[in-house]
């Protein structure tokens, strides 16, 4: 097994790093930081950044690295590595472009004002964008910087490795300190970044959720409605563990269970992400509902509710 570390800037990517670093010695991992980084491994540097990149090529190249990480986005690597192996870390968005403008002050020698960094069009979203194209369901394991011990203990429990914690590269004294801000930086912040906390919000109550299953002793599941019609639904489903076990969806309608199936379906949109048993892990349950129906799924071993998305059925298009 090898991992794939989309390491977003300022959300304790650095320290855990360096743990992995520690744990897995840096001879086993590849980083790709960019063209001129030399933190970039030669074989990044002669495979991807020619006049034309050959990523098949790199990856045969490797011997037997235990991740590959760096400041790139998710649709770089997922499609060799598989979305069951990629990790990344996710941060408050204020308190994340915070930390980055201080960096930038103090490693960079930037000049501009506080203002000036954070309105600028590159540096808003920067989570969203590092993973975008790819659903926050599927994602192997998603972490919180201000939950990093607690991350870490689910991660080295779902990967099976035992990655020391770390505090490295921080801005602060200690990581749980929060920066403070003006009201109209405050305001402007949230405006400009809006996605990036929508996006937070959505992972910190899935992060709650799988760490509750994690305590229990429960294995949780990757788990997604992407339709509800009045003509249907149809979604995904796998166990986080990637067993080969199909998983049994239960659909409840306005509070009742009405019927279960199995999520061995085949979905196409979900191969280049090399999801478990091949892609087969789709449902489809065709079935009159009113549009004000509502619609939940639940893993039926589990009882562990999918997110509440959509949360009405739309009117099928004729």
């Amino acid at each position: 097994m090898s991992l794939f570390f989309v390491h977003i800037p300022k959300t304790a990517g650095t320290s855990f790093r360096k743990g992995a670093e520690r744990y897995f010695s840096p001879e086993r991992i590849v980083y790709d930081y960019g063209a001129n980084s030399d933190a970039t491994s030669p074989l990044v540097k002669k495979f991807l950044y020619d006049d034309q990149p050959d990523f098949w090529q790199f990856k045969q190249s490797l011997n037997n690295p235990a991740m590959i990480a760096g400041h790139v986005l998710i649709a770089r690597f997922a499609s060799l590595w598989g979305v069951g192996n990629t990790i990344t870390f996710l941060r408050d968005p204020l308190q994340r472009i915070a930390s980055e403008y201080e960096h930038f002050v103090r490693h960079m020698n930037y000049k501009g004002s506080f203002k000036e960094f954070y309105s600028d069009r590159g540096m808003r979203n920067r989570q969203r964008r590092a993973l975008y194209g790819v659903n926050l369901e599927a994602i192997g394991f998603i972490g919180l910087t201000e939950r990093y011990s607690e991350s870490l203990e689910m991660l080295n429990d779902r990967f099976a490795t035992r990655i020391p914690e770390r505090e490295d590269n921080q801005g602060k004294p200690r990581l749980e300190d929060e920066y403070e801000f003006d009201e109209e930086d405050l305001v402007e912040l949230r405006k400009l970044n809006r996605r990036d906390i929508e996006l937070y919000q959505y992972a910190s109550a899935l992060f709650d959720s799988r760490y509750e299953m994690f305590k229990s002793n429960q294995p949780w599941a990757h788990a997604c409605l992407v339709e509800a019609t009045t003509e249907g639904v149809n979604g995904w489903a796998w166990w986080a563990d990637e067993r080969d076990v199909p998983l049994e969806v239960e659909l409840w309608v306005n509070g009742e269970l009405t019927s279960t199936v199995r999520a061995v379906e085949f979905r196409q949109e979900l191969c280049r992400l090399l999801p478990p048993r091949g892609g087969y892990v789709g449902f489809h349950l065709p079935l009159k509902l009113s549009p004000l129906d509502k619609v939940q799924c639940r893993v039926a071993a589990t009882g562990q509710w999918f997110p509440p998305s959509p949360r009405l059925i739309e009117e099928t298009e004729t």
